[in-house]
């Protein structure tokens, strides 16, 4: 796949990887049978682990490494964060909790745009 059609996919990905996390969690938040919903939750799932191969096809492609690029290495940490988070968020049974979670993870999407968009890492 060419360079171009893989970076568009990998954002396409993202984005509608983004759309459907906040579809889960509002719905967790409004306890919604829509958060128990089978087809959102391996729909939402299918397409991250989408997402992971199309990053991982892409650093490959233009053969980029976390070990030569730090705001990569930051980038998949903030990854790993998010999906904690993600998952924190899912066994959190108060609102509060869920809205404090959403707001984290709401950060480290933004944290993970601007490495995406900008590649200047913050620590290293």
């Amino acid at each position: 796949m060419e360079y171009t059609a893989l970076k568009h996919t990998h954002m396409l990905l993202a984005l509608i990887s983004i759309v459907l996390f906040y579809t889960r969690a509002f719905a967790r938040i409004k306890q919604l049978q829509l958060a128990k919903n089978k087809l959102l939750f391996i729909g939402s799932h299918s397409v991250d682990t989408l997402l992971l191969v199309s990053a991982v096809a892409l650093a490959m492609t233009l053969g980029l490494s976390p070990h030569n690029q730090p705001w990569l290495l930051e980038k998949i940490i903030l990854v790993v964060a998010y999906i904690a988070v993600g998952i924190l968020m899912a066994r959190q049974k108060h609102i509060k909790g869920q809205l404090s979670l959403l707001l984290l993870a709401t950060t480290v999407i933004f944290a993970i745009f601007y490495l995406a968009r900008f590649k200047t890492p913050f620590l290293f």
